[in-house]
C-alpha cells in the first residue's frame, strides 16, 4: 500500500493505493462525514479482502474530508463528489485500468451517479443512502438554528440542505447494466427500506443481501465479517469471469 495524490485543479485529493495483479481497479468511496478509512477502520479492511482477490484499490478523501485539501463546511456537495469521483474514475483510465466502484453510505449516491455516466466495470453499494435527504434532516433537527448547523462536531452547510432536498437521487441511474450488489442491515437507523426498494427497482438485476440485525456502519465484529464475506465472494465472482474471457 503507497501514498497516492491525485491533483484537480488547485487542490489536492490524497488516498492509498493498495497494488493488486493486472488492470482492474476497485475506487473505494466513503460516506458523509467519513474519510478512506471510515467507522471502524472497515474501508480499510474491505480494501485489504478486494485487494486479496487480485484487484487495485485506491481509498481517498474527498475535498473537505480526511487527509485532502478543503474545509468540510465549504466542500461538502453531492454534485462536487460525484464531479471529483468522476475526474478520478477518469484518471485511472487513462492508465489503462479497468475501473470498479466501492461506495459506502452518501458515497453509495455518488457512485450511481457516476456510472450512469462512465465506463464502469462493477458496483458495490453498502448501505447507500438514497434517502440522504431525510437523513440530513434527522442529524440536524437538535441544533439551534438553521444559520447554526452541526452534527457531530462537523458545521454544516444550509447550501448542503437545499442540495440534498433538491437532488434526484435515483434519476436515470437505471442506465447502468454492469455488475452490482446491493449490501444493508435489517436494522439500518438511517437508510430506509423505502430506499433500498428504489434501488432494487432502479437495478432490477442487482444482488441485494441484507445482514440480519445490522445497523448502519456495521459496528460488531459479526456484522463486519458478514459484509467481508460478500465482499469476497463478488470480487472473486468477477474475477473468475474475467480470466475467461
Amino acid at each position: 500500500m503507497k501514498y497516492k495524490e491525485i491533483k484537480i485543479q488547485d487542490k489536492t485529493i490524497r488516498g492509498f493505493l493498495h497494488e493488486g495483479t493486472g488492470h482492474d481497479i476497485v475506487c473505494i468511496i466513503h460516506g458523509f462525514m467519513g474519510n478512506k478509512a471510515d467507522h471502524h477502520f472497515m474501508l480499510r479492511t474491505f480494501g485489504d479482502d478486494i485487494c486479496q482477490e487480485g484487484f487495485s484499490v485506491y481509498r481517498f478523501d474527498f475535498l473537505g474530508s480526511g487527509d485532502s485539501d478543503g474545509s468540510f463546511f465549504e466542500e461538502e456537495s453531492i454534485k462536487s463528489q460525484i464531479e471529483q469521483c468522476q475526474y478520478i474514475v477518469r484518471q485511472f483510465q487513462k492508465e489503462n485500468y479497468k475501473v470498479h466502484l466501492f461506495a459506502f453510505s452518501l458515497g453509495g449516491v455518488i457512485a450511481s451517479h457516476v456510472a450512469k455516466k462512465m465506463n464502469v466495470e462493477s458496483l458495490f453499494l453498502l448501505s447507500p443512502a438514497g434517502n440522504f435527504d431525510e437523513i440530513l434532516f434527522q442529524m440536524t433537527r437538535d441544533s439551534m438554528d438553521e444559520s447554526n448547523l452541526e452534527v457531530n462536531g462537523f458545521k454544516i452547510n444550509p447550501k448542503l440542505m437545499e442540495e440534498s432536498k433538491n437532488f434526484e437521487y435515483f434519476s436515470g441511474i437505471d442506465r447502468y447494466q454492469g455488475p452490482i450488489k446491493i449490501v444493508q442491515g435489517t436494522k439500518d437507523q438511517y437508510v430506509t427500506m423505502e430506499s433500498l426498494d428504489n434501488y432494487k427497482k432502479a437495478y432490477t438485476g442487482a444482488e441485494v443481501i441484507l445482514i440480519p440485525d445490522a445497523d448502519h456502519c456495521f459496528s460488531r465484529i459479526s456484522y463486519t465479517e458478514s459484509v467481508r464475506k460478500e465482499v469476497h465472494d463478488f470480487y472473486g465472482r468477477i474475477k473468475n469471469l474475467a480470466s475467461k474471457e
